[in-house]
């Protein structure tokens, strides 16, 4: 059981709240898909940016709203350097944004530094945004408390095999819920990763115990799984992994001899051409 106050759950977690300005941001956006960049840079630098300067010291949290009055959990995070955008631009901290910065920026740079402590509640923690829902950013107080619960639903729910295709950042959530691990752990098959921003594609198979729930937690712990094709890229572009999608081609059974589901994973690197094309080497 935890909290059902945003205010005593810090508390619960060695926050002190009343130590430290806490702002509540309540990022509702239809141009990013924030959930995406769990964890990243990328997110932190999304609002790290702000009209006004927040106190050094300060803490952030940030939530994304899902739904009207609602918001889900995206981090937490301490602010440790403040100064203005257009020092932050020259020094090149906002290549990684989502936002197209210009040369001539605005507004003040805050170094944001993620948490940990409430790093287990992404995705999953569910906040009630009391009052005008076009207040996204608040300050939180012990006379403003804001309820909170663990959503019922799992942070990235299984519907079927079929329908399976997650970015990386569901991934790492998902190989943590038993009906993925019931779901995929049944099964071996056939997989495909697309790196979304070049868009060249991987093929690749699992079989044995736990098939493809096995293999793809390698892949949600290391972003690579062990394969030198994708080692080498992550190598060359570090944090390329945040944009991988994971997708099942095929599903097969457990019990199907290794070299028939190989010989199902090069039928999918013809048909695919990722080979050629892609990121396969053989």
């Amino acid at each position: 059981m935890i909290s059902t106050q945003l205010y005593g759950l810090l508390q619960e977690r060695g926050i002190d709240p009343s130590a430290q300005p806490v702002t509540l941001m309540r990022h509702k956006t239809g141009r990013y898909p924030l959930q995406k960049f769990l964890g990243t840079r990328a997110l932190t630098l999304y609002q790290a940016m702000q009209l006004r300067p927040h106190k050094q010291g300060g803490l952030i949290i940030g939530f994304y709203g899902h739904q009207p009055g609602q918001g889900v959990l995206l981090g937490l995070w301490r602010i440790t350097d403040v100064m203005p955008g257009q020092e932050a631009f020259d020094r090149g901290l906002l290549k990684e944004s989502l936002e197209p910065f210009e040369e001539q920026t605005g507004g003040f740079y805050h170094e944001l530094e993620e948490l940990e402590q409430l790093a287990d509640l992404r995705m999953k923690l569910q906040i009630t945004w009391t009052g005008k829902e076009v207040g996204w950013r608040r300050v939180l107080q012990k006379a403003n408390n804001y309820p909170v619960r663990l959503r019922a639903e799992p942070a990235v729910p299984f519907t079927t095999v079929s329908d399976t295709s997650l970015v990386i950042a569901e991934l790492r959530l998902a190989m943590t819920e038993v009906t993925w691990q019931q779901g995929l752990g049944s099964i071996a098959g056939v997989y495909l990763i697309t790196d979304e921003k070049s868009g060249r594609q991987y093929v690749g198979s699992a079989y044995g115990l736990n098939g493809i729930w096995q293999r793809w937690s390698a892949y949600a712990a290391t972003g690579h799984g062990g394969n030198l094709e994708l080692m080498e890229l992550l190598k060359n572009h570090p944090g390329r992994e945040n944009e991988f999608r994971f997708t099942l081609l095929e599903a097969l059974s457990t019990t199907m001899p290794r070299r028939e589901v190989i010989a199902r994973e090069n039928y999918w690197k013809v048909a695919l051409g990722s080979r050629r094309f892609g990121l396969n080497r053989n």
